[in-house]
């Protein structure tokens, strides 16, 4: 089993994370880092422990024409099926994980549904009716790319084929146009590819999409939700727990999060104005449905 990231240079310390994350739930598993950059552009104070194939190492065809378009986020989003290709050729099995995630438990079950399946995906939701506003994890994709698992098929080879090319031509984020760089795409895998399983495991990838039905608890110095074992943790986008943050700081993480990508177009400037008054407007809608749904 192979498990790979893929990140920008200044996401670098993140994959680190992983990686150790990875390496203590399983020593005997490889683990590599799809780096959207140059290894030549890595600065000297920067030691990675683990094989890092760069944006050169791989074939992606327009991959200028791509870091003209997309900005930092869509570009390094928008090469993980290429990263897959290349993975896939290599190895039997594949494993994706965002930079951004921890692996706190074991990882076995995801290899023994490969003994029957060949695509493994994860929704962002999976129960019913807790989710505050359903109809936003709508817009970004039922379904999560912040982990998936293949192993070589030709409906592997189909899919990956499929998904690049979409992610090279129209990988956008633009909600508006049902674009969200390679993550919309998923929504139509269980239909046009066989040979598909939806994991369903309430500790798997969570994040802050799904944490509003997912009440973690320590028990015994173990991360538990319903008697269940925390499997990973993505943290994009959310506060880091502090054990995370320590970790962090052990690859250099204030200094590596300063370094500006080489490809792709900047990302756009958070304005805490607009956010702030895009989230006092969807807590009204929240209000408004909750209202309405009980009429």
């Amino acid at each position: 089993m192979v498990i790979f990231t893929v990140c920008s240079i200044n996401q670098l310390a993140h994959a680190f994370v992983l990686g150790d994350s990875v390496k203590t739930q399983h020593p005997s598993y490889s683990f590599y880092i799809g780096l959207v950059d140059k290894k030549s552009n890595i600065s000297s104070f920067i030691r990675s422990s683990y094989p890092i194939i760069d944006i050169t190492e791989i074939d992606i065809p327009a991959f200028k024409q791509m870091a003209e378009k997309y900005t930092h986020d869509e570009l390094t989003a928008n090469c993980k099926p290429f990263f897959a290709k290349y993975f896939i050729q290599k190895n039997e099995r594949i494993m994706y994980f965002d930079c951004t995630s921890f692996v706190y438990h074991s990882l076995d079950f995801i290899e023994q549904t490969l003994d029957s399946q060949d695509i493994i995906i994860i929704p962002q939701l999976i129960y019913a009716g807790v989710h505050p506003d359903e109809k936003q994890i709508l817009n970004t994709g039922v379904f999560h790319s912040g982990f998936w698992a293949m192993k070589q098929s030709d409906e592997v080879t189909r899919f990956i084929n499929w998904w690049s090319n979409n992610t090279q031509n129209k990988g956008f984020r633009d909600l508006c146009k049902g674009l969200n760089a390679d993550q919309l795409w998923l929504e139509h895998v269980p239909a046009l590819f066989d040979k598909v399983h939806i994991e369903k495991h309430e500790g798997l990838n969570i994040g802050v999409w799904n944490l509003p039905e997912r009440k973690i608890k320590t028990i015994d110095n173990q991360l538990i939700i319903n008697n269940t074992p925390v499997i990973s943790v993505n943290f994009k986008g959310m506060k880091y727990w502090k054990n995370y943050q320590n970790l962090l700081q052990k690859h250099s993480y204030k200094t590596i999060r300063k370094l500006t990508p080489n490809f792709g177009i900047s990302n756009p400037i958070e304005k805490p104005t607009q956010k702030y008054i895009a989230s006092k407007i969807r807590q009204i809608n929240n209000l408004f449905d909750w209202i309405i749904d009980r009429i």
